[in-house]
């Protein structure tokens, strides 16, 4: 059973990996390459209570409740994608490890569960706190912003040097052109906060050097959800009495599910490894279904739900109070499709999904620092010049695993407004230096143009006199994508901006 969770936990990742490379322009996938998304029972639950609604796409994850009741924490050990990842890193950053018995680590379980009661709170305040700390949107983010974009890094640097060497340079050149549209992307796009969200996911990885599996053991809230819903499984780990108290189990055991008399078993902690299973040198231990389940305590004393409570408040306060810029908001442009500003908060989590599908197309969808507020943290905006939304492309709401953004139809697409260009007429070439220029024109993808000119004599900054064709916009027909701020041929600043002013955003 060993060697069959190691298959899943490797088919499961690669399969993350497969529905992450098929959400591309165009996207046509028959399974939603959100699936791990909605399949999370955790994001389902804070993200319903935050929006005052049943998020419909993620009802689907009821089913991963219901085999949890049975089987245990399945999803952590042969599922989850961060969880195999900290597995594969453990043999890697763990050297020698306190004492299971004896280190105060071994008695931090509870703490899981005084995040998972502060995700839960800041919720019920319209605050999404496990957008941030929920394994699955965490993992998805890290891919999109920091692993994928290192990992095209480190293939395109290697078949550039294969391309340096004389006789690999036509079997290089093949092989970079059968990868390109499948394993790699046809432009790679730059992406904010790569290397922080990277940090933190490294930081995750060396946890282990501590205890294994620390953060599924003592941080994981999605862990807390599974782990109270555990214990009450029917398939559990059984002991016989050829026991031997050699305590290898309990030695093994990755999430210190198994008690110091090595019979006992917390329910809620035990992910279904068989690690102890393999270990024992008497075949004393074996798994599977007992007519009656007894649960297993939580421990989680008054106190510390009180302390949890108060905790995911005061986030609450320091995330949207004290620290909300309003000063720069309106730069802050939405995805099309965006539902009303303090809904989008309340359901987006964060997870990048709609940044790495934006990234094939228009590459205009980035996570977002502080520009709208610690409450918008990692949320997505239209970022210009680094891209700009294709016109013909409405994949983002599509992909979104909560209807933060709306699915648009095409038809709708072209027409919503997500905000509207400026001209700098200190940057501007023809409002500025006095000389024509038409690309924002030419690249307006609006039918009727949205940039429209008049015809003006102006003083140039040389002195003299000339009649230049004047751009400026026309704000009716202008939809706020952004490609004119994208292709304006001025360096650093560009002549033309873009603001969420005019934005259309409505609930679905």
């Amino acid at each position: 059973m060993q060697t069959a969770r190691r298959i899943s936990q490797i088919l499961f990742l690669l399969f993350f990996f497969v529905l992450f490379l098929l959400a591309a322009y165009p996207y046509h996938s028959v399974i939603p390459s959100e699936l791990f998304l909605r399949l999370d029972p955790l994001l389902g639950l804070t993200t319903s209570i935050a929006a005052r609604r049943i998020i419909g796409k993620t009802l689907i994850a009821i089913p991963v409740l219901a085999v949890t009741v049975i089987m245990g924490r399945l999803f952590c050990g042969w599922f989850c994608p961060l969880g195999t990842g900290i597995d594969a890193s453990d043999s890697c950053v763990a050297r020698k490890r306190p004492n299971q018995a004896a280190s105060a680590l071994f008695r931090l379980r509870w703490l899981k569960y005084a995040v998972f009661i502060a995700v839960l709170t800041a919720a019920f305040f319209s605050f999404q706190l496990a957008a941030y700390l929920d394994p699955i949107p965490l993992f998805t983010r890290t891919v999109v912003t920091f692993i994928y974009p290192l990992f095209v890094f480190i293939v395109d640097g290697f078949i550039g040097f294969m391309y340096a060497i004389p006789f690999l340079e036509e079997t290089s050149f093949r092989v970079h052109t059968f990868l390109v549209g499948k394993l790699l992307p046809v432009q790679m796009a730059t992406f904010q906060g790569g290397v922080l969200f990277g940090i933190f996911f490294v930081g995750i990885l060396f946890l282990a050097a501590l205890q294994k599996r620390f953060w599924c053991r003592n941080l994981c809230p999605l862990g807390a959800l599974l782990g109270l819903f555990s214990r009450f499984r029917l398939y559990r780990r059984r002991v016989s009495d050829a026991c031997t108290s050699c305590a290898l189990c309990f030695k093994s055991c990755r999430m210190g599910a198994i008690g110091p008399d090595f019979k006992s078993t917390d329910q809620a902690e035990c992910i279904n490894c068989m690690d102890c299973e393999v270990v024992c040198p008497v075949d004393a231990i074996h798994f599977g279904f007992s007519k009656k389940a007894v649960p297993s305590p939580i421990d989680l004393d008054r106190r510390r739900v009180l302390g949890s409570a108060v905790a995911g408040f005061l986030t609450l306060g320091i995330f949207s109070i004290g620290f909300r810029n309003t000063v720069q908001n309106h730069k802050v442009v939405r995805p099309p499709g965006s539902v009303p500003e303090p809904a989008f908060l309340d359901r987006c989590v964060r997870c990048g999904a709609c940044v790495r599908i934006c990234a094939t197309s228009g590459s205009g969808l980035q996570l977002t620092g502080l520009e709208s507020g610690w409450e918008g943290l990692a949320t997505p905006a239209l970022v210009t010049p680094m891209g700009y939304c294709e016109y013909h492309c409405n994949l983002c709401g599509k992909i979104c695993p909560t209807g933060a953004i709306r699915p648009l139809a095409m038809e709708e697409k072209h027409r919503i407004k997500m905000g509207t260009a400026h001209f700098d007429k200190t940057r501007c070439i023809p409002w500025y230096y006095g000389d024509n220029c038409m690309v924002c024109e030419e690249h307006c993808p609006v039918p009727d143009k949205a940039i429209k000119f008049t015809e003006q004599t102006v003083a140039t900054i040389d002195g003299k006199t000339a009649t230049v064709y004047l751009p400026y916009v026309d704000e009716s027909l202008c939809i706020g994508c952004g490609i004119c701020t994208k292709v304006c041929p001025v360096l650093g600043e560009r002549g033309i901006f873009l603001t969420s002013d005019g934005e259309e955003r409505r609930e679905a």
